[in-house]
């Protein structure tokens, strides 16, 4: 407060102090801006990690008790006991996790596997339909997903039915033979059966800059597909030995999967896709549909007249986001060098995948 001495006043009023109250700077209000908002975040961290150490104790037991199946359903359409459980598979297939800032997606490999063995366990799930709208993805996590659906059939002799989406290539494609039954939309792009290894040489653009590749390998064919030297005859051959031998093993899984002969698939089999109507023709879809019908035909094979529809989903709670976020922030080595965006996303690993596909995961 600032006293201010008035000699101005009336006589005989003598000396009357008169307080003035100084109004706060700009700048002030910042820096109360600024330490509340720090003190608001130290706050809500603080109540996170003490929450992960709570909940997530207690989500992590209840999850032991499920055997880590728990699987949230939205139902579609109710009608009765029995159900048909529908699980959607999207995206590029993939045995790896996606990291968010605070929640790390598992891999869909992992998502298809807990939600197989959801169904597996619930008696009143009669019959599985699978949306696929996917370009396919790795060799081995296309492989081990086509595992878990004849799996699920042997181990519980309940049917699946395929649903092909938008798009059910290469990969997708491979999943989708392990059904009893595909049904694909008209305008569905599936096919695409073969291998491809991405391989870039820019062996020319880094002589041309005088650069050099000093590696020192213990074989010939140690450096076999480097983008920084001309691949060589014989690693080409290697190359293609190993594509032969996962594109032999697709054709397989068509034939024994669609019924058709062996060579009949190959014929068909050289990469191309076909829409859901040329697909139709080759054998390699059973019926044109819509959703409703892809649904009709599966409670048809699983001998029902009516049925409860559920969509399997993963919703997180509470618990889950407390546990994730506290992995997140105080994990060690949280800070890393990504240089992900630098080289292509799966490397140089053979592939059956449709690189058209321009889709987001």
């Amino acid at each position: 407060m600032t006293d201010i001495q008035h000699n101005n006043v009336p006589p005989g009023a003598g000396w009357q102090t008169v307080y003035i109250k100084k109004s706060r700077g700009a700048g002030f209000w910042i820096a109360v801006g600024f330490a509340s908002f720090f003190f608001l975040c130290a706050l809500l961290f603080f109540v996170l990690f003490i929450g992960s150490l709570v909940l997530n104790k207690s989500f992590v037991t209840s999850a032991a008790v499920k055997a880590g199946k728990h699987v949230d359903e939205t139902i579609l359409e109710e009608n009765g006991e029995n159900k048909v459980a529908i699980i959607s598979i999207k995206g590029i297939l993939s045995n790896e996790s996606a990291e968010g800032f605070f929640l790390e997606k598992p891999s869909i490999v992992d998502v298809v596997k807990q939600q197989l063995e959801y169904a597996a366990d619930d008696n009143q799930v009669k019959a599985v339909l699978l949306e696929i709208d996917s370009p396919g993805g790795g060799i081995t996590a296309s492989d081990i997903i086509y595992h878990q659906i004849t799996k699920f059939k042997a181990g519980t002799q309940k049917k699946v039915v395929v649903y092909m989406q938008d798009v059910a290539a290469s990969g997708g494609y491979y999943i989708s033979t392990a059904a009893d039954a595909i049904v694909a939309h008209p305008t569905t792009i599936t096919g695409s059966i073969g291998v491809i290894m991405p391989l870039i040489n820019v062996a020319e653009l880094i002589n041309r800059y005088g650069i050099k590749d000093n590696s020192i390998a213990s074989g010939n064919l140690k450096e076999i597909g480097s983008p920084l030297k001309q691949m060589t005859a014989d690693e080409a051959d290697v190359l293609k030995d190993i594509i032969n031998e996962m594109y032999l093993q697709f054709v397989q899984v068509v034939s024994t999967g669609r019924n058709l002969d062996i060579e009949a698939v190959k014929k068909i089999a050289d990469g191309r896709i076909y829409t859901g109507r040329q697909a139709l023709e080759k054998g390699l879809i059973d019926q044109l549909g819509y959703p409703e019908d892809a649904i009709a035909i599966t409670k048809k094979m699983a001998g029902l007249t009516e049925a409860t529809v559920v969509r399997y989903e993963k919703h997180y709670g509470l618990a889950d986001l407390f546990g994730l976020m506290s992995k997140k922030l105080f994990q060690q080595n949280t800070i890393k060098l990504d240089i992900s965006h630098l080289q292509d996303r799966d490397g140089t690993k053979p592939m059956y995948l449709w690189n058209g596909y321009s889709g987001n995961e």
